[in-house]
């Protein structure tokens, strides 16, 4: 019996051992390296200065546009999130309880679809929609909304637009994963008990969902907040977001520095995950289970 059961201990590790050694080698040494860059400083011929300081983080909180960005960073990563989450609840509402089940797949897929196509081009196609010229303001103008074009491209709402865009779908499916799963006579219970809508909305749907909600939240809020490509090509000047700097620091050769404004960006992300652990609790959303 116990041979039996070292034999499956060792079975076990060694088809372990792959994805372990990937995480090591994808993940937890470039950390370590990112980490190790942050403390060291580069000369004036761009050559690195392997002796520790803290100079690269004492230049980051001293200077003001890379704290202003940052939290520019935090208010746009944090508004996509808001206008993603109030988007994607009625729609994954709507195609749990009014689709028929075999349309349901249909329509998921198809919102994930767009995400085959590269990024590039889906960011880029929103500047023929955001422009002067565009559709958003043709569209406006047509119906008589407004009397001139808008200048929308090129600004912090532009870069909000585009973030959720890109990332509605992946708020969207974690919520109807877990609006799959509610239990529909736990609503008609509340109903014949004279809960009205609203009230089995905020006592009932919502609390039972809320797993898949932080889920969405979670994997929407942390690559939003590390965009580049979107501000970059619809925020111009305006829609700088933190991610531009890490690039920015990075192509001036300034390891270093981009490896600062990344373990400051990497402290932000850890801490905005423990504040929501205090309200929900992580693991069992991202699992996406009740």
């Amino acid at each position: 019996m116990e041979r039996s059961r070292t034999k499956i201990r060792l079975g076990l590790s060694l088809f372990l051992l792959p994805p372990l050694l990937t995480l090591v080698l994808l993940f937890l040494i470039p950390m370590a390296l990112m980490i190790a860059y942050s403390f060291w400083s580069v000369d004036n011929n761009y050559q690195i200065v392997h002796s520790a300081n803290l100079d690269q983080y004492t230049k980051v909180l001293s200077t003001p546009i890379y704290l202003e960005t940052l939290f520019d960073s935090v208010v746009m990563a944090l508004a996509t999130t808001i206008f993603c989450v109030i988007i994607a609840l009625p729609l994954a509402w709507f195609i749990s309880r009014s689709v028929s089940p075999q349309w349901r797949i249909l329509l998921i897929v198809g919102l994930i679809l767009p995400g085959w196509i590269s990024l590039l081009i889906r960011t880029y196609s929103m500047t023929l929609v955001l422009g002067e010229s565009g559709l958003a303001n043709w569209s406006l103008i047509s119906v008589g909304v407004i009397g001139e074009p808008l200048e929308i491209l090129f600004t912090k709402p532009a870069v909000v637009i585009g973030l959720v865009y890109i990332y509605l779908p992946y708020t969207v499916v974690p919520i109807y994963a877990a609006i799959e799963k509610l239990d529909g006579s736990v609503l008609e219970a509340a109903e014949s008990l004279g809960a009205s809508a609203v009230r089995r909305l905020v006592k009932v749907v919502l609390p039972l969902i809320m797993p898949g909600i932080v889920a969405g939240c979670i994997i929407t809020f942390i690559p939003a907040l590390g965009e580049y490509l979107v501000p970059n090509l619809l925020g111009g000047l305006q829609g700088t977001m933190y991610g531009n700097l890490i690039a920015s620091a990075f192509k001036n050769f300034n390891w270093p520095l981009g490896s600062a404004l990344s373990v400051i960006l990497l402290i932000v992300i850890l801490g905005s995950l423990a504040v929501l652990s205090r309200f929900a609790d992580i693991n069992k959303s991202l699992l996406a289970e009740r």
